[in-house]
């Protein structure tokens, strides 16, 4: 994790630009270009900052697992290389993370929204998946968002001779966001 994307997410996620943030935050905008850009490192403090005058907070969580807005960074890369093998293992990855995760550390993980994938469908996919792995607790605001949802639905499984027996077997969890799957898919093997 960067202080970069870090930064950049938490911005992105309040709908604000860099010269909002920098009116805001009383500072110069081409500094907050260069903490988000990687041209310039920043320090702890100066991090806090900024995210306080974001409505946002450091605070450290027990893991190693990445938050969903994490995942969503590398996913990005990953469609933005064609590489939809990536994709794909970034998201089971996110799965196995979040299933073997306690509760409080789930739910912290998936707290802050995602940036875009450029992918509608991995956008989606991460949002179904997220409320599949929340089942039961508090689920974020951000997966109720239209942007997290597909007007055209996604049929993952691509042979069409087991297509039913996926739709059948998919949890409302990713229907709602126009996912279809069979949920072992999501299981490392």
């Amino acid at each position: 994790m960067s202080a970069a994307s870090f930064l950049r997410t938490a911005r992105t996620s309040r709908g604000m630009s860099q010269r909002a943030l920098a009116q805001r935050a009383n500072v110069r905008q081409p500094g907050i270009a260069d903490i988000e850009s990687g041209a310039h490192d920043t320090t702890l403090s100066r991090l806090e900052e900024l995210l306080a005058a974001l409505q946002y907070r450091l605070t450290p969580i027990p893991t190693t697992s990445r938050g969903v807005w994490e995942v969503a960074y590398a996913v990005a890369a990953a469609v933005q290389a064609s590489d939809e093998a990536n994709a794909w293992r970034q998201v089971i990855q996110l799965a196995d993370d979040l299933a073997r995760e306690p509760a409080a550390t789930r739910i912290a993980l998936t707290v802050t929204p995602p940036p875009s994938t450029g992918s509608a469908r991995y956008d989606a996919l991460i949002a179904g998946l997220t409320e599949y792995r929340l089942r039961g607790l508090p689920c974020p605001a951000w997966v109720n968002d239209s942007r997290y949802s597909l007007a055209d639905e996604w049929d993952v499984e691509t042979l069409p001779s087991l297509r039913e027996a996926a739709r059948n077997a998919t949890p409302e969890e990713f229907s709602r966001h126009g996912i279809y799957l069979d949920p072992r898919e999501l299981e490392s093997v």
